[in-house]
């Protein structure tokens, strides 16, 4: 899907690109023949910092990505009064919440199965992952992953302030 949409701008650029190209040969034209050749220059000049200027800016919005979160399991997690943990993992990127998992019952090892994808993503943005035991009253946070995310497939394990370890894997691109 990221695919198409990249292609439908580059199309679009470069569709945009030509209009301009054809413009700039118009307008030089028109130029030259009502004022001289010493204007039309001026006009080449600031038509083709436009196009850098255009170009420069249509990258910009080409350097967002698609990232993928998946494989996410955890091992190790600890029991409560309740007994063994229901866990849940919440995943966020920047300040964007990208969902939750299923509630693993009674698992201490729970692997889940769901993925998750933000289409926004830019590299060095923060994806936050929180591990969380479901309970009757209220859920219990059991630990928080955290990190700046970089192009790749790239798999992590965090360390849960209350016990235990996620796993997960990602991908930017």
């Amino acid at each position: 899907m990221l695919r198409v949409q990249q292609v439908l701008v580059r199309d679009s650029f470069m569709e945009l690109i030509r209009a301009l190209v054809v413009f700039k040969t118009w307008a030089c034209k028109w130029t030259s023949e009502r004022q001289g050749t010493e204007t039309t220059a001026s006009f080449e000049a600031m038509a083709s910092s436009s196009s850098s200027l255009l170009l420069f800016l249509c990258g910009l919005s080409l350097a967002a990505a698609q990232l993928r979160v998946f494989n996410l399991r955890a091992s190790g997690l600890p029991s409560d009064l309740l007994g063994t943990t229901d866990g849940y993992v919440t995943v966020f990127c920047a300040s964007n919440s990208l969902g939750k998992t299923s509630v693993r019952n009674n698992n201490a090892n729970p692997w889940w199965e769901e993925e998750f994808s933000y289409f926004k993503a830019q590299e060095g943005d923060v994806l936050r992952l929180e591990v969380h035991d479901r309970d009757v009253l209220f859920d219990d946070l059991i630990g928080v992953c955290q990190r700046q995310i970089k192009v790749g497939t790239n798999s992590h394990d965090c360390y849960l302030k209350k016990g235990g370890t996620l796993h997960y894997t990602y991908t930017l691109g």
